[in-house]
């Protein structure tokens, strides 16, 4: 156990780097998890998707259109969950996205795991807040704009995460760093 306490931020610095490092060590987990089943990841990204028929219909009826829309962002719509919707709904939630979602959470766990041990640095302090800005960015763009997250359990931890992180560390940014 004393071996284990020797990665724990010391106590000195106040809250801030504890949660940095908790956060830190719950982002390389699950990172882990990513690379080894999509159970937990389809619970947050828990929507189905259908074809946008608004691109169908550029698609082949357009000769003016100069963009592929199979490269669009809006590929796939929200299906209903009921008709003919349901029948052809696919999961967002493939192996590559969850690798490549694993991938950016551990960078941002050990990016956090690092600034939890040298709060004061500024370079280190400000990419830890970063990381937390890009994670609210994504949760809220998911939630609000492409609608891949419903707000119920499993979605709060990462979207709180993000952006209480962002909104605390913005708060106490001039007391931890120095200019």
């Amino acid at each position: 156990m004393s071996a284990l306490l020797l990665f724990v931020p010391s106590g000195d610095q106040g809250v801030l780097p504890y949660y940095l490092f908790l956060v830190g060590i719950v982002s390389v987990c699950n990172s882990l998890q990513n690379l080894t089943t999509l159970h937990y990841t389809r619970r947050i990204y828990n929507n189905l998707f259908v074809p946008n028929p608004a691109l169908l219909l550029e698609d082949a009826g357009s000769s003016k259109s100069k963009r592929n829309p199979a490269d669009s962002v809006r590929k796939l719509v929200l299906a209903s969950t009921s008709g003919s919707d349901a029948s052809k709904a696919q999961d967002q939630v493939t192996p590559l996205a969850a690798r490549l979602f694993g991938s950016w959470t551990m960078l941002a766990g050990f990016i956090r795991m690092y600034a939890a041990h040298d709060v004061n640095n500024r370079a280190l302090y400000e990419l830890a807040l970063i990381t937390h800005v890009v994670a609210a960015a994504h949760f809220i763009s998911e939630l609000m704009l492409f609608q891949t997250l419903r707000l119920t359990g499993p979605q709060l931890f990462p979207l709180l995460v993000g952006t209480g992180g962002s909104i605390w560390m913005a708060l106490q940014y001039t007391h931890y760093v120095q200019s």
